[in-house]
């Protein structure tokens, strides 16, 4: 089931990019492709699938969610692709054969609009909302103060998250919960289910960081450390989902997959 709804996943926003695109340069398109066609974090995309399954409906009912996470992590990933953070974000996958800044960026900016305008036409009767939530997921309570902080610790800044939240949760975490709550919109789930997905998708996106952080650590209690943190999330985001048939999906992403 995972492998397929991957498989779906990254075939759908092909199409949808594809739809988009088509009068564009066929280099400006070319790089919007190459930018999602990688496996990079698509287990956190697909909590959209998960939790909309879990909250009692299908697991499509959550791809436009999915859909759209995808091509907001690829935006941001491109983006730091660029040489004004080479040496910040070396551990991401490189989405570009070659380092073109200006393709970069222009690639990443119509990766995000694209995501947007996405789900304002294919959210339906909760399009306003699931368009409000991406938005909160990259801007100043998310993705993209996350980044910027970390390119403060790079430079020997001290920096603190002014509600105590970690980096983690913001630029990995934020995007993640965007996805199991968007998911979980989609099916008209009640607000306390809303509160529960959601807090699944932050526990699942802090902790996918800190694996992908200890496997490039050298230092081996380090490693453990961080890998023990990032079990510890994961156990967290496992009571709440639960063992019912219906949590299968979020159970699979977080133990079956290459998640941790």
């Amino acid at each position: 089931m995972l492998d397929k709804l991957k498989q779906e996943l990254v075939d759908t926003v092909h199409s949808v990019i594809g739809e988009s695109a088509q009068n564009m340069p066929s280099a400006f398109q070319n790089a919007l492709h190459s930018c999602v066609d990688h496996n990079y974090n698509l287990e956190l995309s697909l909590l959209a699938c998960a939790s909309s399954r879990w909250c009692g409906s299908t697991e499509r009912s959550g791809m436009p969610a999915a859909i759209a996470a995808l091509m907001l992590r690829a935006g941001i990933t491109v983006h730091l692709e660029t040489s004004s953070f080479t040496g910040v974000f070396d551990r991401l996958p490189r989405l570009f054969e070659e380092m073109d800044d200006t393709l970069a960026i222009l690639t990443g900016d119509g990766l995000i609009a694209l995501a947007i305008e996405y789900l304002a036409g294919n959210g339906g009767m909760h399009s306003a909302r699931l368009v409000s939530e991406a938005v909160k997921a990259m801007g100043a309570r998310g993705m993209l103060t996350g980044l910027s902080m970390e390119v403060d610790c790079a430079d020997g800044l001290e920096t603190v998250v002014p509600d105590g939240r970690s980096l983690s949760e913001l630029y990995s975490g934020q995007l993640a919960r965007f996805a199991s709550h968007g998911g979980a919109l989609l099916t008209g789930a009640s607000d306390m289910m809303l509160d529960d997905a959601a807090q699944i998708g932050v526990l699942a996106g802090r902790a996918k960081f800190l694996v992908r952080k200890a496997q490039h650590s050298e230092d081996r209690n380090e490693r453990r450390n961080l890998d023990f943190q990032a079990r510890t999330l994961i156990e967290q985001a496992e009571t709440i989902a639960g063992h019912k048939p219906n949590a299968v999906l979020f159970n699979s992403i977080m133990y079956l997959s290459d998640f941790l």
